[in-house]
């Protein structure tokens, strides 16, 4: 009886599967891609919010622009192409377009796009949205195009490194992007402050070092933006911001110690040897004090700070 009951589990499973992948649309995934799809839920509270947003509005993905790629996003437009590419779903995804300003990472998400088996579905164009300004050269992207659908992933806090102070004329430009009627979905980070009390501030230290090492290694640091500054710039683009929604950020001993190796990634490009080997043991240093002060906290983690998401929309005609 328990074999059976298993073997019913498991039909019942691989049916639920092949429905909701293989409708008239992408056939479904091979076994050995599953793992890789992202799908908003438990994981990924703040995909969940826009997957559960997209429902409640009851609009097609249709035409989607991810407009700062990366593998994770893609991994998640994989994940929706699965599940809506059927033309006939309520939340049918028709197409996408992803961006990168770098080469290398259009490499790799090429390759992932292929690996993922969703290359006949879209493209991984390389371009930066801020040609013109400045002294920015190339060609303008997306000219003549229209979204039904844009995800501007942790892209505004980007964008510093790749054109310094544009973020309020790039939301004008992925506004006129979005078709009447279509949604566009941001993510961001709230800005960490220059303190915090208690065992946070920490963190704040942690992320003044990486910067400093990031700037005495020539290059610029990302440069996050609280919700109340992309809230109004939105409105002043044009769009209406539907929602505004929060995810407190929690961290460990493992996730303080990425943004440490970040800055020491950056010694080998400092100007001389000696700022190299002051600013080597300053992140040593304050290494092992992370360490310490992650073995006091009950659970080694804390909660500090959040992410964010913000989902505005365009006028119907």
């Amino acid at each position: 009886m328990k074999v059976c009951s298993i073997f019913i589990l498991t039909l019942t499973y691989n049916i639920v599967l092949n429905f909701a992948f293989s409708r008239t649309g992408l056939a479904s995934p091979p076994k050995h891609i599953w793992p890789q799809l992202v799908v908003g839920g438990q994981e990924d509270p703040a995909l969940a919010h826009i997957e559960n947003n997209q429902r409640q509005l009851g609009r097609p993905y249709g035409d989607f622009l991810d407009a700062g790629t990366g593998i994770y996003s893609l991994r998640w437009i994989a994940g929706l192409l699965y599940r809506y590419s059927d033309p006939r779903s309520p939340l049918a995804f028709r197409s996408y377009v992803a961006v990168t300003a770098d080469a290398n990472f259009q490499r790799d998400v090429q390759a992932k796009a292929k690996e993922l088996g969703i290359q006949e579905w879209g493209e991984v164009r390389l371009g930066n949205w801020a040609v013109g300004y400045h002294g920015i050269q190339g060609e303008e992207l997306c000219q003549d195009e229209m979204f039904d659908t844009i995800l501007a992933d942790y892209l505004v806090g980007a964008v510093d490194y790749f054109a310094p102070f544009y973020q309020d004329l790039l939301l004008e430009k992925l506004a006129r992007l979005l078709r009447p009627g279509g949604v566009m979905y941001l993510t961001g980070l709230n800005p960490i402050p220059e303190k915090a009390h208690g065992v946070a501030d920490i963190f704040c230290r942690v992320s003044k070092l990486r910067d400093a090492c990031i700037l005495l290694a020539r290059s610029r640091p990302y440069r996050e933006h609280p919700t109340d500054w992309v809230v109004r710039h939105l409105e002043k683009s044009g769009l209406r911001v539907l929602d505004v929604a929060t995810f407190p950020r929690k961290y460990n001993y493992g996730k303080i110690k990425l943004q440490l190796d970040e800055a020491r990634s950056t010694l080998q490009f400092m100007p001389n040897k000696e700022i190299q080997e002051v600013m080597s043991k300053q992140i040593n240093d304050l290494d092992e004090e992370c360490k310490r002060v992650c073995e006091t906290i009950p659970g080694g983690e804390f909660e500090f700070g959040f992410d964010w998401v913000i989902t505005a929309t365009k006028k119907a005609l």
